[in-house]
């Protein structure tokens, strides 16, 4: 029995202490790391944003002249050009025109904590700063790095209040920067949104037009193949899904790593090993397609001294006849056999087996179009990683639309696929024109080697430049 109470006993004390360890986790984020805990209001304008900053006392403890843990009206105005002079390197206001703000400081008799919050008196300051400029801002961009140094958990809860809409913010030592779509593009809904989703449409369709994308590649496999209108489709798709599916992966690398690595230092060495991968595979194609050239020439050789003998033979052949009939003089039946042009018979079917191996690109020859080659030279064309669709993605992001930055990138990629798509289907209906060319073209024969090694020489380019943003090599 003894026993028996002895174990509720040690369950009720168990069960007690964890209700007080619940009660107290519960209660805790009120009182969590108050001490590294600073609040902003922030309301943008067109030429003007006043932030109301309530911060620990301590991060300006220099101008606590009476060190009481608060900033008084008078030692804000007595220290006025100092604290500008603190604050407007801590906390940048810029934009996209690199507009310089001029910063004015005031003592604030509000605070920006909310009501719910309940802290300790005595420890934090309050303060309004103003912002302004000379014309109206486009793209705000916010860097906040106001922190008591070596507290990797101090935060600021900023709330952002831009063009009637709210929207919230934690800066941190790893999370440093915000950024402000201009006006009509912060928070999209309505027409709006459908303004923005026709936008990034044409823009996919822009950027397709741009150098890139594997165009030349694309092109000479489908004038050189006998492609169909179904080929062009697949090609056109498999090019702009590994270019989008480049992005997010990029996208969500960037993301992972840059928790531990700065984004500025990450991204450039994903710039390297993507300009690698392209002259990987633009050396290999490169490599195939020089070696089927010497195959193909091989090929020719053989063809053009299978014809060579077979004219030798045929001449013997004749010059045996005359001497057979050489008794038989004005004999009209020798005439006409000699007349004959029996020499074009084996010089036409030598034409005819040249035929049959065109130096135009693979498939022209009659070999059939595979999907795997399809497939390849679709992700070759779309591997170099896109920029444009990757700062779509990166900025929803960094403004917590992560959503509306995925939905804008499809639309975009949807652009892409349309032009490349609409390209391939053209070359395909087209090319009649350049099977009409002379098959000794020499631009046409070496075409598809060329495409590999522009390929191989875009990777280079794209490594060398990555290289040259990590520092180490310099031109």
């Amino acid at each position: 029995m003894n026993a028996k109470w002895r174990r509720y006993g040690t369950l009720s004390l168990l069960s007690f202490l964890g209700a007080i360890l619940l009660w107290f986790a519960a209660a805790t984020p009120s009182y969590s790391h108050w001490a590294d805990l600073s609040v902003a209001e922030i309301m943008v304008g067109e030429t003007e944003t006043q932030m109301t900053l309530t911060f620990p006392t301590g991060l300006m403890a220099f101008a606590d002249d009476n060190q009481d843990s608060q900033l008084s009206p008078d030692e804000v105005r007595t220290h006025q050009t100092q604290l500008q002079t603190f604050l407007s390197d801590r906390i940048r206001l810029s934009d996209n025109q690199k507009q310089k703000a001029t910063l004015t400081i005031n003592a604030s008799e509000t605070s920006a904590l909310p009501p719910n919050l309940k802290v300790t008196t005595g420890t934090h300051s309050s303060l309004q700063l103003t912002y302004n400029w000379s014309q109206p801002v486009q793209g705000l961009q916010i860097h906040y790095n106001l922190f008591l140094p070596g507290v990797p958990t101090a935060t600021c809860l900023a709330t952002i209040l831009h063009s009637g809409q709210v929207q919230n913010f934690i800066f941190s030592p790893k999370n440093q920067t915000f950024s402000l779509m201009p006006p009509g593009l912060a928070w999209l809904n309505g027409g709006s949104l459908l303004i923005a989703i026709a936008g990034s449409f044409a823009w996919g369709a822009m950027h397709a037009l741009s150098p890139g994308h594997g165009k030349t590649i694309v092109g000479a496999y489908l004038v050189g193949s006998h492609a169909t209108p179904k080929h062009a489709l697949f090609l056109g798709l498999a090019t702009t899904i590994a270019h989008t599916t480049g992005v997010f992966a990029l996208g969500a690398i960037a993301l992972f790593a840059s928790q531990y690595i700065l984004p500025d230092q990450l991204y450039p060495w994903l710039s390297v090993l993507s300009g690698l991968m392209v002259v990987a595979i633009g050396l290999n194609l490169f490599i195939n397609r020089l070696r089927s050239h010497q195959i193909g020439k091989l090929a020719t050789a053989h063809q053009h001294l299978s014809f060579s003998a077979s004219q030798s033979h045929s001449h013997r052949h004749h010059s045996h006849e005359p001497h057979h009939h050489d008794h038989h003089h004005d004999d009209s039946h020798h005439h006409e056999p000699h007349h004959h042009h029996h020499p074009h018979e084996p010089h036409h079917h030598g034409e005819h087996s040249h035929h049959n191996h065109s130096h135009l690109p693979p498939g022209a020859d009659g070999s059939p179009v595979t999907w795997r080659n399809l497939l390849a030279l679709g992700i070759s064309g779309g591997l170099v990683p896109c920029p444009s669709a990757l700062v779509l993605l990166l900025s929803a992001i960094a403004l917590g639309r992560i959503g509306f930055g995925l939905m804008l990138v499809l639309t975009f990629s949807l652009g892409l696929a349309g032009v490349l798509t609409g390209l391939g289907l053209l070359l395909v209906y087209s090319k009649r024109f350049f099977d009409r060319l002379p098959i000794q073209m020499r631009i046409v024969r070496i075409l598809p080697a060329v495409s590999a090694l522009v390929i191989a020489l875009l990777g280079v380019g794209i490594t060398t430049q990555a290289l040259m943003q990590t520092g180490l090599v310099r031109l």
